[in-house]
């Protein structure tokens, strides 16, 4: 881990401050507002954008991003192994990689203190339509993923046949984009309850289905 450690650093330097300053950034927004915010500040909501979860405003303001910067972290210097060979993604697939837990760090930050501010937030619309972005991006990149252990379609016969990896990824590319997008509109229009759900649910059930029947087929072959 040491090792990982500092050669992500010595890699990626620039890079490791830019988005870690970016997760910190919840920090000092908080202090800044310390005054004005709630002792319990709402951190999690149900489909009717009622707050059902709680966290102390100290660990909204200084645990949240630090669990965050954690994970940021760990999540890349795991990725740096020779197992994972992040080094060989496209430089596309990897800057999604990169700056995926700052995006949502961001997201946090503006749900969490602008409900606690009183701010008129529909929570659910908001997440849909980033998850919705998210999804769109990331489908329009998978085809050029090749075979790792860390960003991708990775089950047992994906990540044991490259032919079936690479299947599986273009089948998928164009389902998520059409899904993303979809997930966006179901957003801005308001419908942020099962539906959105089901569209996540055929996204991953429908690459998994296609993938393990090229996996039978290949094994009757």
């Amino acid at each position: 881990m040491k090792k990982n450690l500092s050669e992500l650093w010595r890699e990626h330097k620039m890079l490791l401050v830019i988005t870690s300053c970016i997760i910190l950034l919840q920090t000092l927004v908080g202090m800044v507002l310390w005054n004005r915010l709630p002792d319990q500040i709402a951190t999690h909501f149900d489909f009717h954008n009622q707050p059902d979860g709680w966290t102390s405003k100290a660990f909204t303001v200084f645990g949240m991003p630090l669990v965050l910067l954690a994970l940021h972290w760990i999540t890349l210097m795991v990725s740096s192994t020779k197992y994972a060979q992040i080094k060989n993604l496209h430089s596309k697939v990897k800057f999604l990689f990169w700056w995926i837990i700052p995006s949502v760090s961001l997201l946090v930050m503006v749900l969490c203190y602008g409900y606690a501010l009183g701010a008129q937030l529909d929570i659910g619309r908001i997440v849909i339509v980033f998850l919705g972005l998210v999804f769109a991006v990331t489908g329009n990149y998978i085809p050029k993923v090749r075979r790792n252990y860390s960003v991708g379609i990775k089950l047992p016969w994906t990540m044991t046949d490259d032919e079936n990896w690479h299947k599986t990824h273009r089948m998928a590319a164009p389902i998520w984009v059409v899904c993303g997008l979809l997930l966006i509109v179901l957003g801005l229009t308001g419908i942020t309850t099962w539906v959105p759900f089901g569209v996540v649910l055929a996204m991953i059930l429908l690459p998994t289905v296609y993938s393990l029947a090229l996996h039978i087929k290949k094994k009757k072959q």
